[in-house]
Parts: C-alpha cells; sequence; structure tokens
C-alpha cells in the first residue's frame, strides 16, 4: 500500500468511527439518555470531574509515536456503567474525551475519533451487561456479568485504537494489533476489579467519595512507572543489539586488519626473497659476462683466438642465462595481473606438446637423458603455449635435480576427465612438509647437483601452476614410480571429450588464469623444431594399450 492511499484508508476508517459513534450518541441522548443527565446527584458528577481530569492526564505508550494511551478512567467509566447505566456512561465517557482532547488542541480527526471509538466500546460493555440481566442498582450477584462487559468494553477499545495505530504503520490487521499490550493488562486488571468498589463507596457517602482520587492517583504512578521500565527494557535491548552490531563489526575490522597484517608480511617475504635471488641469482650470470669482456677489453691483444673464442661463448652463454632469469621474472609479474576468468580454447594434442618439450630439453642440453612413455593422442582443452611453458619449466626442475646422467621420465597418459603428463627425476626429491611450499614463489630447495647445474630464482614451478590452473587443470607432486627417491610431478589437463569444456573443473582452480598465449623465455612459438639425431641420450615407449585403471586424480 503506497503513503497516499494508505493515507486514505486511515481517513476512511476514522470517519467510520466517528460517524458510528455520534449516530450512538444521537440515540442515546434522543431516548432519554440527556434528560436524565439532569436528576443525576452529587456524587456522579464528581466522578465525571474525576473522568475529566483522568482523561486530561492520560499516559503515552512507548514505542506508538503519541498514536496510543491509557488512562485511570477505565474504573469511572465502568463504575458509572454499573451504577447509573449505559446512557449515562456514554454520555459522559464521550464528553470527557472531547474536552479532554480538545485541551491538549489535537487535530480535529483524532477528537471525533476517539469520541467515537469510547462511545462505541462503552456501548458495546453496556449493552453485554444489559444482554446478561444485570441493571442498576449494583446487585452482587451481577459481579460476574459485569467482568464479561468490561472485557468486551477493553476488547473492542483495544481492537479500535490497534486498527489506526497498525494502518499508520502499514502493518497487517492480524494478531498485531494487540502487541506491546502486556504492560497495560495489569493496570487495566486493577482498575476493572476497582470499579465496584468504587461504586459501594460513592454511593455510601459523598465524603468518601471526595477521597476516590487517592487510589486513582497510585494506580496512575503505578502504571507510569510500568511504562517507564517498560521503555527503559526497550531502551536497553536496543542498546544491547546496537552494542553486538559494534561488536561484530570491531570483530570483521580485526579480521581485515589481521588480514592486512598478514598481507603485509607475505608481501615483505616476497620482496626479501626477490632481492635475495635477484642479488644471488643475475649476480652470477652478470659477473661472467663483465669478466669476459673485461679481460677482452684489457689482454685481447694478448690471447690466442681460441681464447678470445672461449671467453666470447662464456659471455654468450651468461647473457642468455640471465635473459633466462630475467623473463622467469617477468612471466611471474604478468601472470599476477590477468584476469581470473576461463577464455574458451579450441583442443590441442598434448602428447605432441610434450614431445616439442622434449626436443627442446635437448637442444638445451645435449647430454640429458629422457625416457619418454608417452599415449598416442591426448586431445585437452588448453592453450598450446601454456602447456609448453609449464612442461618446459618442469623438465628445466627435473635437470636442475638430477643426478649427471641419470634418466628423467616423462609420461602422458588418460586418467579419467583429463590427461597426465608425468616428470620424474631421481634427484632429492621433495619432502612431504614441503610438496606445497615448493609452488610458492622464490622457494627453492637446493641441493648440490642443482647449484651444479645453475641456479634459479625460484619461479619456475610456481609459474607452471599457475598455468596449468589457467587451462582448468593442476599441478601436483606424486608418489615416484619404481624408484626410492626423486620427484614427480604431475601436470593434470582437462581432456576435450569433456561435453562442457568452459565448465569449472573438478580440481582446485584457485587463481586461475586466462589460457592466453604466455611468452616463452627459451624458444619462440612457432613449429615444432625437428629432433636431435642419435647423439641424444633419448628413447620413447608406446603406452601399453590396456592399461591398469588408475584411480581418481588428487587435489594438491
Amino acid at each position: 500500500m503506497t503513503g497516499r492511499s494508505r493515507k486514505s484508508a486511515i481517513n476512511s476508517y476514522v470517519f467510520a468511527v466517528a460517524v458510528t459513534g455520534s449516530a450512538i450518541l444521537l440515540y442515546l441522548a434522543v431516548t432519554g439518555g440527556a434528560s436524565a443527565l439532569a436528576h443525576m446527584s452529587p456524587v456522579f458528577w464528581l466522578l465525571c470531574l474525576y473522568m475529566v481530569v483522568g482523561e486530561f492526564r492520560y499516559i503515552v505508550l512507548p514505542r506508538t509515536a503519541d498514536l496510543e494511551s491509557i488512562t485511570t478512567t477505565t474504573c469511572l467509566c465502568l463504575t458509572i456503567l454499573l451504577g447509573w447505566g449505559l446512557a449515562p456512561a456514554v454520555l459522559v465517557v464521550a464528553a470527557s474525551s472531547i474536552v479532554s482532547d480538545l485541551l491538549h488542541r489535537k487535530e480535529l480527526r483524532k477528537v471525533v475519533f476517539n469520541g467515537g471509538q469510547y462511545t462505541i466500546a462503552v456501548t458495546a460493555g453496556g449493552a453485554t451487561l444489559l444482554a446478561l440481566g444485570a441493571r442498576p442498582p449494583f446487585d452482587d450477584a451481577e459481579l460476574p456479568a459485569f467482568f464479561v462487559a468490561a472485557a468486551i468494553y477493553l476488547f473492542v477499545n483495544k481492537t479500535l485504537v490497534g486498527i489506526v495505530v497498525a494502518m499508520h504503520r502499514g502493518m497487517p490487521l492480524n494478531l498485531q494489533l494487540w502487541s506491546g499490550a502486556q504492560v497495560e493488562i495489569l493496570p487495566e486488571a486493577i482498575l476493572v476489579a476497582l470499579a465496584p468498589l468504587v461504586l459501594v463507596v460513592a454511593q455510601r457517602s459523598l465524603a468518601l467519595a471526595v477521597l476516590l482520587p487517592l487510589p486513582m492517583i497510585g494506580v496512575h504512578l503505578a502504571c507510569r512507572a510500568a511504562i517507564d521500565a517498560e521503555a527503559n527494557r526497550a531502551a536497553a535491548e536496543a542498546s544491547v543489539a546496537a552494542a553486538r552490531v559494534i561488536a561484530a563489526e570491531q570483530a570483521r575490522l580485526a579480521q581485515a586488519e589481521q588480514a592486512v597484517a598478514r598481507r603485509l608480511q607475505e608481501s615483505e617475504r616476497l620482496k626479501e626473497n626477490l632481492l635475495a635471488a635477484v642479488s644471488h641469482e643475475l649476480r652470477t650470470p652478470l659477473a661472467g659476462v663483465l669478466g669476459a669482456i673485461a679481460t677482452l677489453d684489457q689482454r685481447g691483444h694478448l690471447l690466442t683466438p681460441e681464447l678470445r673464442g672461449e671467453l666470447i661463448g662464456m659471455a654468450a652463454r651468461q647473457g642468455s642465462r640471465l635473459e633466462e632469469l630475467i623473463e622467469d621474472l617477468l612471466v611471474a609479474a604478468t601472470l599476477e595481473q590477468v584476469p581470473s576468468e576461463r577464455v574458451p580454447v579450441p583442443a590441442v594434442d598434448v602428447v605432441a606438446l610434450a614431445r616439442r618439450a622434449c626436443d627442446e630439453a635437448r637442444q638445451a642440453e645435449p647430454s640429458l637423458a629422457l625416457v619418454a612413455t608417452l599415449d598416442s593422442e591426448l586431445p585437452v582443452r588448453a592453450s598450446p603455449e601454456a602447456v609448453l611453458q609449464a612442461l618446459t619449466n618442469l623438465l628445466d626442475n627435473a635437470a636442475r635435480h638430477s643426478p649427471e646422467g641419470a634418466p628423467i621420465r616423462l609420461e602422458a597418459r588418460r586418467q579419467g576427465a583429463h590427461a597426465v603428463v608425468a616428470i620424474q627425476d631421481e634427484g632429492p626429491g621433495v619432502p612431504l612438509a614441503e610438496r606445497e611450499r615448493v609452488f610458492e614463489r622464490f622457494i627453492r630447495l637446493d641441493d648440490d647437483s642443482a647449484a651444479r647445474r645453475g641456479g634459479g630464482v625460484g619461479l619456475g614451478l610456481y609459474v607452471a601452476r599457475r598455468l596449468a590452473r589457467a587451462q582448468g587443470g593442476d599441478l601436483r607432486i606424486g608418489e615416484p614410480a619404481g624408484a626410492d627417491r626423486g620427484a614427480r610431478f604431475e601436470l593434470l589437463l582437462p581432456l576435450a571429450a569433456d561435453p562442457d569444456p568452459t565448465a569449472e573443473p573438478t580440481l582446485a582452480t584457485s587463481g586461475a588464469l586466462t589460457a592466453g598465449p604466455v611468452a616463452h623465455p627459451h624458444v619462440a612459438a612457432g613449429p615444432a623444431t625437428a629432433p636431435v639425431p642419435s647423439a641424444v641420450t633419448a628413447v620413447e615407449v608406446a603406452r601399453d594399450p590396456n592399461p591398469a585403471p588408475a584411480g581418481p586424480p588428487e587435489g594438491s
């Protein structure tokens, strides 16, 4: 319901209550109610005065925005109804309500609504009393009928007020009409119970009737204390809720600060590792280049052509090594900046890429012993440049850590919905506690063979895993097959036979990157280089057409 329609509904409801109440007042006045007032006793008019004063000193209920209030006039209203009948009670209650509202300068629609509301409620209670056979003067036997009539009066009065409050708040017209009535129950019950006593006292003596305001004041003060306590309880609940929100926000901020601190510590560690790697690894080839150039510059005229050629070759090799290290750093920096969305790519044969990576490794190091066991064809959904870069990094890592002349085994096979390319060396292996750490940036587990074959900046395995996950696959460390030492790295890639090549893979893909071309530091992208002749120690073994079933791949 919009604001305009709700306001229109409220006005219609207020008008209906006011018209109904006015019609009842008019009917009771012309049927003898007005003339009966002229013959009332002084006690009656004293009670009327008390009622006007009680209506003027009303108590606003908490959390109703001055829409709902209670007074101590319930007792006096029921006293007059019980002792003098329906018509005098309705006329007096309506008149006292109108006078009180006018003295408080309320809006006209509130004045007529309150008068009509009281008229309808008292009429409902009085009609119930008459229906149950109770008539003035009051008798003890009429107490049950009186309590039923009082309950009807309170119910109708609360309902009429609850409807307008609910409409003003935009609430549904259901049991919420009586929400918050708990604070009113005890004071209203006391006032209802006092009504017969007040009637007995008032009819017995006018002097005693003068003392009636004293219990009314006590009930008024008790009612105000109860309402203030309810308001304080509501404020305390709101404070507790606000404190919980603040505590939750502070906890969130503390967690965010801890996360920032951890990132700063990680950044500091990476910076230290980078500086150490750059200062150590880049200085070695740079010193070789500068030393060779300085020797040629200072003593070149004293050297034989063969020595000059060796110095130039050494400078070229060290310069190439320096270029490779710088390329590794650039590739790692590029992987940190590319977006994480996967890009659909066509199928590519990973077996052909494995052969190409072997050929390039043989060219880079002719003495390398490679034993390849490959399936005939394994089409995968991956970028060929990214796969070739990952395989090259793995072969380079195996060559660094393998003893001189030890074979490096390369396998490519199908495993479930993935193609697995495994590269195994006979080096010292990777301790179980370090099997995830080796994939971090600038992490190296150096050993003598690695130092002998040339160092690195600790980015090869990090780049290889990031590239694998960019293709929807993964890179993990497995147990060496048929050997008691060495390291076995398994590159998993999704097969092209997957019916939905753009679906998320079942393996871990955190940090996945786009599958675009990646700069290759060792070879330029192009046709596969022809294999090296028989001078290279390498064997390619055909796969068994009926291999043993493999278990499901383990996530890293």
